[in-house]
């Protein structure tokens, strides 16, 4: 059976939205290197996340830097946690690094994420395929992104940082 969203478009939003179960929030974005979800979050929650590029493709054009989430907002030095697996034009690799928000993706990136927040456990794994630079396109990444603090509350889902001036649109549901 297939399952129908209701799509709230949050692109003008300028307050947290607390998504219900069942609902997906849709985001336009163009030429920016932040954009707020807009989407407030408690314990127990859990999302799919896709971040769908607009950028134009190929070899060039995109900076070889990491996209964060930054979780209610703002970095969190050094609490978070990177395990992937990616292929490239340069062969199989991985990564195991630390960072200060959500790691999730990498110059262009189309992801697909599950979002789980647990005052207990917070994650994003996620899918990605990167483009936009010379040296590793395309490039597929499975990974996980870890917040270690079991401590502080995860109320804002937050704001996707991109490296450079991107387009797109940006899809959240809320699954349970």
């Amino acid at each position: 059976m297939m399952r129908k969203f209701k799509r709230i478009d949050l692109t003008n939003a300028t307050e947290d939205y607390f998504l219900k179960v069942g609902e997906e929030a849709y985001i336009s974005f163009s030429n920016v290197t932040q954009v707020p979800l807009h989407i407030a979050t408690q314990d127990g929650t859990y999302y799919e996340l896709h971040i769908i590029p607009s950028n134009t493709g190929g070899t060039s054009g995109s900076e070889i830097a990491p996209i964060y989430l930054y979780p209610n907002n703002i970095t969190y030095s050094g609490a978070f946690y990177f395990a992937e697996v990616y292929r490239s034009g340069n062969g199989l690799g991985n990564n195991y690094i630390q960072y200060s928000a959500f790691r999730i993706g990498f110059a262009f990136s189309c992801t697909t994420a599950w979002i789980t927040n647990r005052t207990q456990y917070k994650n994003v794994c996620a899918i990605n395929d990167m483009y936009g630079t010379s040296v590793n396109y395309p490039a597929l990444g499975v990974f996980s992104s870890g917040w270690r603090d079991t401590t502080t509350s995860w109320t804002s889902l937050g704001t996707v940082v991109f490296p450079q001036s991107s387009s797109g649109e940006i899809l959240v549901r809320r699954l349970k």
